[in-house]
């Protein structure tokens, strides 16, 4: 033993080594909570198991049959609280995220006020998405996306563009189902993909004109001529039938591939990064899907950009005006035009992708609501023939035209959509905090996600104003008052003395396309073909009971709140 280390091991005790056991022992369990346990932020209330386990809250997330969603209302409910945080691992990986409830004045101290910006977990849930303005922070580069789809949202354009479009997929799909509905003999079907191919219709006609090379739902109709009853499938329910599909094009199948990629890993509890690179490398059939993706939209700008050359005379489609808005933007800047970028391609495929997915979310959950409630088709229907007249005269459907400028004259149409929208709008609002702030009372410190869980339960503590027991407001008195959960469209109806009802659009909160200055940028497009395809649908055909075991309401939870099942039994009605 080397001399100068004699004198350590005779000095050594017993003493001496508990103590430095116990030194190392505190300093492991120090290490252990510091590193590895989550630090939950300071009084706002959490799940107290969580915290005293590595992986926080994650078990009991990713063991929840309804998935994150349904398990953030669940947990504010359980600790009745209206704001409460989530553990999702050691700190320095993951800070806590915030959850609240949507009491009165949180969607405006939120959505209203320059301290919460767009949220990093959605940004980084959409990395897929590119240089998509829904990816960027309320920057420059957001806004200029923005002014290039300034002109699509006018009166003008939704008339002349919009409109069309709308009313030439629907009537097709009109045409689909009236066939279906013969072949299947009373028997329910699946719709939720030929309403998506309807809504991939419409937005693809919108954004691209006569660029579109082909209808989806022209070639459904072309496959259903061929409809045989005998030879169709049964499904797993005994008063199911299933129609075959058709093949789609290459454009339309990476639509429908992408598209459904980029939602899965927006509810994956894998790091987002991490899957979305496992995508674009990892995958060869998917950085394929890319790659042709991005080809096939810098097509159709070329195409845009060599019309914009020409003058505004020859700008037609959205993608037409986004260029030309570009192209105007950068030569008055003295700067490079960014038509020819990424971020042009990236911005017009999101549009694409954002746009079918949730307007077809949404009509099929406006489809299973009237179906579920016959008596408030029947009214929707009644009001659609007293005002569209003409059309109940001639023995036509109601075009988009006289559907849309009659807006103001059928308030029920827009009770019930709007009812829809409330009960099953987009469960979670994300923001960050982007400096120190409160809310509730509760210190938020700069960087902390937050999520506004629109269905939450309100404790009792905090109550609404929309929770009175009585709903004299609405000219109904004595009409038992708001109750959240049930489909009532009256809620959304204001009465005058002659009993005409007015529709009120602020009658009741939600939050289905957002709020503030991120709001959803589509709702205009989106509320008009809602409004339009309801109409339509509604004038040819009876939507009849669907048995339990098909017309459940569970959901799943990604860019939007979709339904799991969407079946519908239809009768077709005679013009």
């Amino acid at each position: 033993m080397p001399p100068y280390l004699s004198g350590l091991y005779l000095t050594t005790s017993p003493l001496h080594v508990a103590t430095s056991a116990v030194i190392i022992l505190v300093a492991c369990i120090a290490g252990y909570r510091w590193l590895l346990l989550p630090r939950p932020l300071l009084g706002i209330p959490y799940n107290s198991v969580s915290a005293r386990r590595v992986l926080g809250d994650i078990p009991s997330l990713s063991s929840h049959p309804e998935g994150l969603a349904e398990w953030c209302i669940q947990q504010l409910g359980k600790l009745e609280s209206p704001i409460c945080q989530v553990l999702l691992g050691p700190s320095w990986l993951q800070k806590p995220i915030v959850l609240v409830a949507d009491v009165d004045g949180i969607r405006e101290t939120i959505l209203g006020r320059t301290e919460f910006d767009r949220s990093s977990y959605v940004i980084s849930r959409f990395s897929l998405f590119g240089n998509f303005h829904l990816n960027f922070k309320t920057d420059d580069s957001w806004k200029l996306a923005r002014h290039w789809v300034k002109d699509l949202l006018t009166p003008k354009y939704m008339t002349e563009v919009a409109c069309p479009s709308i009313e030439s997929s629907a009537t097709r799909l009109i045409k689909l189902w009236g066939t279906k509905a013969q072949r299947a003999n009373g028997m329910a079907f699946d719709m939720i993909e030929d309403v998506k191919c309807m809504s991939i219709d419409v937005i693809s006609t919108f954004l691209f004109g006569d660029d579109v090379e082909e209808s989806m739902m022209i070639r459904e109709l072309q496959q259903a001529q061929g409809f045989e009853f005998a030879k169709l499938s049964a499904g797993n329910h005994s008063a199911e039938i299933i129609f075959p599909r058709a093949e789609v094009s290459d454009f339309s199948k990476r639509l429908i591939v992408i598209g459904d990629r980029l939602t899965a890993l927006f509810a994956s509890l894998w790091p987002p990064s991490l899957a979305a690179r496992w995508t674009l490398y990892m995958c060869p059939q998917f950085r394929r899907h890319f790659f042709e993706k991005d080809t096939s939209i810098r097509e159709l700008i070329d195409r845009s950009i060599a019309r914009a050359t020409h003058g505004d005379a020859s700008v037609k489609s959205g993608l037409d005006h986004m260029v030309w808005r570009e192209t105007k933007a950068a030569a008055k800047a003295g700067r490079p035009s960014k038509a020819f970028t990424q971020t042009m391609i990236d911005e017009t495929y999101g549009m694409l992708v954002a746009g079918q997915h949730t307007t077809s979310a949404a009509i099929v959950w406006m489809l299973k609501y009237l179906s579920g409630f016959p008596e408030v088709q029947t009214r929707l229907r009644q009001e659609l023939h007293d005002v569209c007249g003409l059309a109940l005269r001639e023995h036509r459907l109601p075009t988009s035209m006289e559907i849309s400028e009659s807006l103001g004259q059928l308030p029920y149409l827009r009770a019930v959509i709007e009812e829809m929208l409330r009960l099953r709008q987009a469960v979670l609002i994300p923001r960050d905090a982007v400096r120190d702030t409160e809310l509730l009372g509760y210190r938020i410190p700069a960087g902390t996600a937050i999520m506004i869980v629109c269905q939450a339960p309100t404790p009792p503590s905090l109550h609404s104003p929309y929770s009175e027991t009585s709903d004299t407001s609405h000219g109904r008195p004595g009409k038992i008052a708001y109750h959240p959960s049930i489909f009532d469209p009256e809620r959304w109806l204001v009465y005058d003395q002659s009993g005409k009802a007015t529709f009120n659009s602020n009658a009741r909160p939600h939050l289905a396309f957002g709020g503030g200055t991120r709001a959803c940028w589509g709702r205009k497009l989106a509320d008009l073909e809602i409004q339009i395809v309801t109409a339509m649908l509604v004038w040819s055909f009876d939507f009849l009971a669907v048995p339990e075991a098909l017309s459940t309401h569970k959901a799943l939870y990604d860019i939007t709140y979709r339904a799991k099942q969407g079946f519908v039994n239809l009768r077709v009605r005679a013009l």
